[in-house]
This record gives C-alpha cells, sequence and structure tokens, in this order.
C-alpha cells in the first residue's frame, strides 16, 4: 500500500488530511506524513501518522502538494526528481512557462503528474457531459458558471487565479477540450467577470468573487434543445430545462470530487506500479491550456482596487 505525504496542512489539506484518513481506514493506503514549516498546522494534523517540518529523506509515494501557489511549480519539479510521484493543486504554475517546465519534470523523471482541477470529478459535471454527448442539450449556444465566496481574499491573491481557473478549464472541458479563441475581463482582483469566447460564436461567463454576501456556486448550460442547470454543492443531481418542463436528473455516483480526484490518482499509481496503461485527468495539455488562459485572464484585468 502506498505512503502518502501532504506538503502544506492549511484549510483546504485538511480537506485532503480528512479523505486521507478515511482511505487509510479502507485499506487504500498505509500511511499518512504530514508536512508544514507551521507548527500550528503540524498540531492541528491529528489525522496523520507521522508531521515533518519539511521534505529531507522523505520516504512517501505520492506527495499532495497544498502550499500557496508561487510554491507550487518549483516543489512540484524537486519533488518528482526525487521520484515521488506528485498531485499538486491548482494552480501548476503561475505562468504558462512554468507550468510547461513542471510537466516536462514529470517525463523526464517518469513520474505519474495530477493538477488539481478537482471540478473533472463533480458528479454532475460527469452527468453533463453524458447529456451533451448525447444530444439532450442540442447544440450549445453559450455557458455560465457563478463561484462567490463570503471569504476574505487572502493577501496578494488574485480570484481569477484562485477560483477562475477551475470555471475556465470546466468551460473549455464541457466544449469538447476546445481551446478558447480570446478573453475579456471585467472587475479586479476581488471580483471579476470573464467571458470566454470560443468558435462558431460560443461564449462562455465566468463570474467570480470573494467578499460576496452570500455563496454561490452555479453552472448552467444553454442548448438549441434544453437547459441544463446545477448547483457545485449539489453532488448527485441536475436539473434539465425543455419545452416539457423541468426534471431532475439523478447521477450515478454521488463521490466528492476530493474523494474522486484522490482515488484517481491513487489507481493511477497501482496500475504505474504494476506495469499496467494510466493517465492523467485532466490530461498534461489541458492543464497547460488551463494555466495559459488564467495567465491571459489575470493579464486582461481592467482595473485594480484602489487601497
Amino acid at each position: 500500500m502506498l505512503k502518502v505525504a501532504l506538503l502544506g496542512c492549511g484549510r483546504w489539506g485538511q480537506n485532503h488530511l480528512g479523505v486521507l484518513s478515511s482511505f487509510r481506514e479502507r485499506g487504500l493506503i498505509d500511511r499518512i506524513i504530514v508536512i508544514d514549516t507551521s507548527k500550528t498546522a503540524r498540531d492541528a494534523a491529528v489525522l496523520a501518522d507521522e508531521t515533518r517540518v519539511n521534505t529531507d529523506g522523505l520516504e512517501a509515494d505520492l506527495v499532495i502538494i497544498a502550499t500557496p501557489s508561487s510554491l507550487h511549480a518549483s516543489q512540484a519539479r524537486e519533488l518528482l526528481a526525487k521520484g515521488h510521484h506528485v498531485l499538486v493543486e491548482k494552480p501548476l504554475g503561475c505562468s504558462e512557462s512554468e507550468a510547461a517546465q513542471v510537466l516536462a519534470s514529470a517525463r523526464e523523471f517518469g513520474r505519474i503528474l495530477g493538477v488539481g482541477l478537482l471540478l473533472r470529478f463533480h458528479p454532475a459535471v460527469a452527468l453533463a457531459n453524458q447529456l451533451i454527448n448525447n444530444g439532450e442539450l442540442g447544440r450549445l449556444v453559450s455557458l455560465r458558471f457563478v463561484r462567490r465566496t463570503t471569504r476574505n481574499a487572502p493577501e496578494e491573491g488574485n480570484v481569477i487565479e484562485a477560483l477562475g481557473v477551475h470555471a475556465i478549464d470546466l468551460m473549455c472541458n464541457f466544449m469538447s477540450e476546445s481551446e478558447p479563441s480570446a478573453v475579456n475581463v471585467e472587475g479586479d482582483e476581488i471580483e471579476a467577470r470573464i467571458a470566454l469566447e470560443f468558435p462558431h460564436g460560443i461564449e462562455a461567463i465566468i463570474d467570480v468573487a470573494w467578499q460576496a454576501s452570500q455563496e454561490r456556486r452555479s453552472v448552467t448550460l444553454v442548448g438549441s434543445n434544453a437547459t441544463l442547470k446545477f448547483d457545485l454543492d449539489v453532488h448527485d443531481r441536475v436539473v434539465l430545462i425543455s419545452d416539457n418542463g423541468e426534471k431532475e436528473i439523478y447521477c450515478e455516483s454521488t463521490i466528492s470530487p476530493l474523494e474522486a480526484e484522490l482515488e484517481d490518482i491513487i489507481t493511477g499509481i497501482d496500475n504505474f506500479n504494476s506495469g499496467h496503461a494510466w493517465a492523467p485527468t485532466p490530461d498534461y495539455g489541458a492543464a497547460l491550456r488551463g494555466v495559459r488562459w488564467t495567465e491571459r485572464a489575470i493579464q486582461a484585468l481592467p482595473i485594480l482596487r484602489p487601497h
């Protein structure tokens, strides 16, 4: 069984730790090691088998990187070079060139690299793609993503990099992994609206914000035959709206996206170790595209919020 290390155990790292603990109870992994420079974070990691300050001499099959974004690329390259498989939280890098270097390192050292674009593992997303592909919606006309959180903005954070990257990746996924043709942005680093233009005149509107008055996490896909809506907080159903009215369609799986993402990379490592085929989700081209268009969206920000 696998030894898994968690590098960074802050707010999101604690979520990883909770899922990993359940995996250990199920016998999917053997040991959990938490690595964090903060004594407070290490003391809070009560579900771990071991806590450490750094990665020196680390023995782990998989390392999950949940540190600040600016550290992701350098830490991923270092860990891949040491022979670890790596799951790095988004973003993979702060620029396309940084991300490309990480992907090159994965190939150079022959390790599995996962990127934490976990909405690809959302049960409603899987169902939505099924309904798109079987013609239930008809031709896609427009797409809408809303992610507004009441949480305060982190210091030196950018809402596009933190929240928008998930939406950009998801919109491309719904568009059959198409490359956008242009991006336009309104807003600032706290609240922004991103308009992704796709071929054939299809537009995806993405609204993301920190410090909002209420939590909102919704996706709307408008097709020529029907409209599909779902809430990202709801893991078991979507709503299909057509001329025949509204109906709920239930998902085959209700597993949480984070749990599904971690199961996927653990299965990949098991296949790797047994000499069987494996494939990262998303694939490396999609991971790089997500960084590329997130970077372009940040560059397109028209104004900065005055201080």
